[in-house]
C-alpha cells in the first residue's frame, strides 16, 4: 500500500465556534487556491447512522457537526500550496491531492494520533464536575479520535500530547490543545510533499492565513504519516 500523508490545520481555540458563513468561506479560499473541483459531499454527525452521508447543503448551520468532503485536484495548484514532491522525479502536472475535508460543529472534537504524535485524552469535558459521555465515531473515517458534545459543559476536554522523539524536529507547533470544534484536512494521499519530512507546515503561508482568516481562528498544522 506504501505511506500516505495528511496534513491537519485545526482552529486551535477552545471557546471557538463555527459560524453560518464558516463553511462557504473556507470552500472560497480552496476554490481561489484550485483545490477543489466538482460536488461536495457532506456528512452530518448528528444524524442517525442510517442517514448519515449524502449531499448537504454545506452553508446550513453545522450544529453538533458536520464534515464537508471536497473532492481533490490534481495539477500545479498542488505544488503552489504544498511545495515540491519528496520524489524528485515527479512532475508539477501529475502532482495530486486526493480530497479536502472540511469538519466544523459544536461539539469537542479529540485529535487523530499518528505513529510519532499521541493525542492522550486525560479528561472529558465536565458538567457540573460529572464528566460528558463521548459520541460513537466509528464511521468518521479517521478524521478525529473521540467526539463530545459541548451542550451544558463547564469546562473542555484536557488532551495531552506525546511526542516521539524522531517526530520532535518535525512539529510545526509548540503547544496544542489536542482537541477541536473546527479543522481542515487535506490528504495528500501517497504524493508526499517534500515538506512532510521536515518541519511540518505547508510552504504556502499565505494559503494558511487565508484559510486561518476563513475560519477566523488561529491554526495549529498537525502532519501524519499513515
Amino acid at each position: 500500500m506504501g505511506v500516505e500523508y495528511r496534513h491537519f490545520m485545526v482552529v486551535d481555540d477552545a471557546d471557538w465556534r463555527p459560524q453560518s458563513d464558516t463553511a462557504a468561506r473556507v470552500e472560497a479560499v480552496l476554490r481561489d487556491w484550485s483545490l477543489i473541483d466538482g460536488a461536495e459531499h457532506t456528512i452530518d454527525f448528528s444524524a442517525s447512522q442510517e442517514k448519515r452521508g449524502g449531499s448537504s447543503n454545506s452553508a446550513a448551520s453545522p450544529g453538533p457537526g458536520v464534515a464537508v468532503v471536497y473532492p481533490g485536484a490534481t495539477g500545479a495548484a498542488i505544488e503552489v500550496v504544498a511545495g515540491p514532491s519528496l520524489f524528485a522525479d515527479m512532475a508539477s502536472d501529475d502532482r495530486y491531492l486526493m480530497r479536502a475535508t472540511l469538519v466544523i460543529g459544536d461539539d469537542f472534537r479529540v485529535q487523530w494520533s499518528s505513529d510519532s504524535v499521541y493525542f492522550e485524552l486525560v479528561s472529558p469535558p465536565l458538567a457540573n464536575g460529572a464528566p460528558i459521555e463521548g459520541e460513537d465515531v466509528d464511521f468518521n473515517d479517521s478524521l478525529f479520535a473521540a467526539s463530545f458534545p459541548s451542550e451544558g459543559a463547564s469546562s473542555p476536554p484536557v488532551v495531552v500530547a506525546h511526542i516521539e522523539d524522531r517526530a520532535k524536529s518535525s512539529v510545526a507547533w509548540d503547544s496544542c490543545l489536542g482537541f477541536w470544534r473546527g479543522a481542515l484536512l487535506l490528504t495528500f494521499g501517497k504524493d508526499l510533499p517534500a515538506f512532510s519530512e521536515k518541519v511540518q507546515a505547508l510552504p504556502a503561508r499565505e494559503f494558511v492565513a487565508a484559510i486561518s482568516a476563513a475560519l477566523r481562528g488561529r491554526l495549529v498544522e498537525i502532519g501524519e504519516f499513515y
